[in-house]
């Protein structure tokens, strides 16, 4: 009986210390919260921005893991309740792994939903109930990513108020009374084919498609346009015209007056008649232009067109290409058409690629793209631009056999990234060269060099920035990721200024 009594009490003992303990945790958890709330940076900044925040973060990581953004709400409290609270934070589905569509999917409460299938998670009954509920609520849509589930695009036939954008499969088609032929706000579309005729495109601006009726009504809104490719012209019958001419293309980008961005890909089948047009289309909107040229001739497009001021040209050009005479079209029109200051930074890539940027304070744009052109084009290809003086060359990854531009007598600034042994012995050969190239540089960016073996690779590069006229003498010698050590990094030194 008495060690029953000691039983009990030294239980009760023990209950009474626990609950003390927990007790005291409850409250240390609590100071900690309230800490963190009073004596975080961000305490001030009112929920909106937070929210804001939490948007650039979600759009930024959620391409790439949709876990890294939950983690944004495990930070406190006060972040879980605002991310909570916004429903648009959680509308986007298409991002969701399985295991979280039906959380975010309550979450985003009555938000308009971004709704994909296809690639991104396998259908299931979540998935068919959220399709239900949509096909019941199509005003939850914003943007519909939809690739092989032809029957559930074919439920949506009640109007979608807020519906923004459509991307489906090429090998579905749109049913004829989709959306009930309400779509107000519906800019934007990426599709195999469109119809001829549909009230839901009164208000498209922006299209990408393969299977085009160049003389739809709706084309005439368009604010961009890319024709994929081997894209092909459509009657008003809808067969497909087998040979498009150089004047039916012009006429059709004619009656799109509002274009400012154009992506297009010459059909291999184009027809190689002359064009019958007595003055080139002026577009006083068009800016932003990419060519994907197929056949020798089919760049003379570039003879009948204009625009007010061009602010970035991109070509492609076949892998056999010849010679320049192809591209001077293109670029008569981009002198003709390009009215900004003088091109500035020149970048080769992978030995083939041409691209000619623009700094717009720190930041540099691309201007002029000439894409699968030989290191050997390069220099024709400058010279039929007499807009284009570079100062700065950079080339990334390997070098060409020979380095292109070495007779420019402006180039001030040389960056190599070098990522090869093989690239690495081209750079030595061209410091051992007789002639002295680029006569105006002042900078070298060297990254990834190995200078192994030391003892041949250091003098040369020495001799070379020695050898120059004091007039223009090398500056400022920037080594990153050559691995060099205190020594030679001194030793140079003695002929240049070095940064790293």
């Amino acid at each position: 009986m008495i060690t029953r009594m000691i039983s009990t009490h030294s239980q009760e003992l023990e209950d009474l210390y626990d609950a003390k303990i927990n007790a005291h945790f409850a409250d240390i958890r609590l100071l900690r919260e309230q800490r963190n709330a009073d004596c975080s940076k961000t305490r001030n900044l009112p929920p909106e921005i937070l929210s804001t925040i939490f948007g650039i973060l979600h759009s930024e990581i959620t391409q790439y893991s949709y876990q890294e953004w939950i983690v944004v709400t495990h930070v406190c409290s006060t972040w879980r309740n605002i991310a909570l609270d916004d429903p648009s934070l959680w509308s986007d589905i298409t991002v969701v792994p399985t295991n979280w569509i039906p959380e975010a999917f309550a979450r985003s409460k009555a938000a308009p939903l971004t709704l994909g299938q296809g690639g991104f998670y396998d259908r299931g009954k979540t998935l068919d109930f959220i399709y239900k509920h949509v096909a019941e609520h199509p005003e939850r849509i914003k943007r519909l990513y939809i690739h092989g589930e032809e029957d559930f695009i074919n439920t949506l036939t009640k109007p979608a108020p807020f519906l923004e954008h459509v991307d489906i499969s090429p090998d579905m088609e749109f049913p004829p009374d989709f959306l009930g032929g309400v779509a107000p706000r519906l800019k934007s579309v990426s599709c195999q084919s469109l119809p001829l005729e549909a009230t839901w495109l009164a208000n498209l601006t922006r299209l990408e498609c393969f299977q085009v009726h160049l003389g739809a009504v709706y084309m005439s809104n368009l604010i961009s346009l890319e024709l994929g490719y081997d894209w092909v012209a459509l009657d008003a019958a809808g067969g497909v015209i087998h040979c498009v001419d150089i004047d039916l293309l012009l006429s059709a980008l004619q009656n799109m007056p509002l274009l400012q961005q154009l992506c297009l890909t010459l059909p291999r089948n184009m027809s190689n008649a002359p064009s019958n047009r007595s003055a080139p289309i002026h577009h006083h909107h068009l800016r932003d232009i990419t060519v994907h040229l197929r056949k020798p001739k089919s760049a003379v497009i570039f003879n009948h067109l204009r625009v007010d001021s061009i602010e970035r040209l991109e070509i492609t050009c076949p892998i056999d290409f010849k010679d320049t005479a192809m591209i001077e079209p293109v670029c008569r029109f981009f002198n003709m058409c390009y009215h900004g200051s003088n091109l500035s930074y020149y970048l080769l890539q992978d030995g083939r690629d041409l691209e000619m940027h623009q700094f717009v304070g720190s930041i540099h744009t691309p201007v002029l793209l000439f894409k699968c052109l030989r290191p050997t084009d390069l220099v024709s290809v400058v010279n039929l631009l007499p807009r284009c003086v570079p100062r700065i060359l950079a080339m990334h990854r390997k070098l060409p056999p020979k380095f292109p531009l070495a007779d420019c007598d402006t180039i001030e600034e040389l960056q190599l990234q070098i990522i090869s042994e093989y690239s690495t012995s081209a750079f030595f050969e061209f410091l051992e060269a007789p002639s002295i190239p680029y006569p105006s540089l002042r900078q070298l960016h060297l990254e990834g060099v190995s200078f192994v073996p030391k003892a041949k690779r250091i003098p040369s590069l020495k001799r070379w920035i020695s050898k120059r006229k004091s007039g223009t003498k090398i500056e400022l010698l920037v080594l990153k990721e050559c691995g060099l050590s205190d020594k030679d990094i001194a030793s140079l030194r003695k002929v240049v200024t070095v940064v790293g």
